[in-house]
């Protein structure tokens, strides 16, 4: 912005003539000049049309230039115009008493010409900063309250869509709960009689029947697992739990580990476990999530390999951190983010079986208890879960 070829309305009060004629020579052109040989007189043009600036003679009979400026800087219409004391002392007992009654700048007599062009034009150049600044605020204060109306209309859209998905989100849990429910009770029955069936009569049956009817029985055993995880999953969703009690992890996972010999002793998994704290929590649900991330662990690793498992602990920061490491086949980086997702599957049902609900509900179970649950993979050479979980307050020292 050029503000030094803007033509100002300057307003020169003095009741000298002679001084009147130097300034108005110093100061025209470029810009507008008004007189008034009074201090009634410049309130009477200032109250009519406010100027950009005003020069003021300070020792003027009747109203003292200083009496003119107080009132100008009390007058919310022309406070912000600048004044500029023309004076002849130069005490800075003066200038000081000046200042503070809000003047902008002074000039002494006898006024010299290029002093007086440089310090109206400086003066001038700030008056039009800032009355661009003043516009530029209005503006803005006009778009601040205009987005503030949009956003409380928005807000107000957004929680009536949270309330809709909220209620939708309700009834799809209770249909998959109930369905879920529903379809267990016949689904145990097949898989009860197909076991009984293999059982009582396999041998009497050829090859290649037995196999349909291990089959159909591996078939509904996994379809009863992926029920049983949508009813846990919906049931922490809905957050459904008891109260919390302490949980001693190293009676946990002990007991887990007796609950999953079967597949330890099968898979050949070497399992450490270190010393592990106490947390407050649900028993069934941090067993569900152990046994899930247990389970992964002796599940996805390459063929002809052996499981090795290490879990141990940490306290830091009011924090309990259970660290869960394998050997396993390890995540891709772009893979990580789906990780968590129900349904996600990162390998063909043929290479590893799974309901692809295991570790959204791990997730919802560490978040149930107010942890987090992160992970660190390496691509073929394994993946370390940690739970992080709140610090049990009796373990605190």
């Amino acid at each position: 912005m050029n503000t030094s070829s803007w033509a100002a309305d300057i307003l020169i009060v003095d009741d000298d003539i002679g001084v009147l004629r130097a300034l108005d020579k110093a100061v025209r052109p470029p810009h507008n000049v008004r007189f008034a040989t009074s201090g009634a007189e410049a309130l009477r043009l200032m109250e009519d049309d406010p100027p950009d600036l005003v020069l003021l003679d300070n020792q003027m009979p009747g109203m003292s230039g200083f009496e003119l400026l107080g009132m100008i800087k009390r007058d919310p219409v022309l406070a912000d115009v600048p004044v500029i004391i023309v004076t002849t002392q130069s005490d800075p007992a003066f200038e000081l008493n000046g200042l503070e009654q809000g003047a902008a700048d002074f000039i002494a007599k006898p006024v010299q010409t290029a002093i007086v062009r440089a310090r109206v034009q400086t003066q001038v150049n700030l008056k039009r900063a800032n009355d661009t600044l003043k516009q530029i605020s209005e503006v803005d204060r006009l778009n601040l309250a205009q987005a503030m109306v949009d956003l409380r209309a928005s807000h107000a859209q957004l929680q009536q869509t949270a309330e809709a998905l909220k209620l939708a989100n309700e009834g799809l849990l209770q249909f998959v709960r109930i369905s879920s429910h529903d379809l267990l009770e016949p689904l145990n029955t097949v898989v009860q009689f197909a076991g009984l069936m293999e059982e009582d009569h396999g041998t009497e049956l050829p090859d290649g029947a037995q196999r349909y009817l291990r089959l159909m029985r591996n078939a509904g055993e996994r379809m009863r697992s992926l029920l049983d995880d949508v009813v846990r999953y919906s049931r922490l969703q809905r957050g459904e739990s008891d109260p919390p009690k302490p949980v001693q992890l190293d009676l946990l996972l002990a007991n887990l580990c007796d609950a999953l010999a079967a597949p330890l002793i099968e898979t050949g998994t070497q399992l450490s476990i270190h010393p592990l704290p106490t947390v407050m929590g649900h028993a069934s649900l941090l067993s569900l999530l152990f046994q899930n991330l247990l389970s992964n662990a002796m599940k996805f690793v390459p063929e002809g390999r052996a499981p090795k498992i290490n879990v141990s602990s940490r306290l830091s920061n009011g924090l309990v951190t259970i660290r869960v490491q394998d050997n396993g086949i390890g995540i891709a980086p772009h893979h990580i983010e789906k990780l968590f997702q129900p349904f996600a599957r990162l390998n063909l049902r043929r290479e590893f079986e799974g309901s692809g609900l295991g570790l959204a509900l791990c997730r919802q179970i560490v978040e149930a208890h107010g942890g987090t649950l992160t992970v660190q993979s390496v691509l073929g050479a394994g993946s370390s879960f940690e739970v992080h979980l709140p610090q049990y307050r009796d373990d605190r020292s």
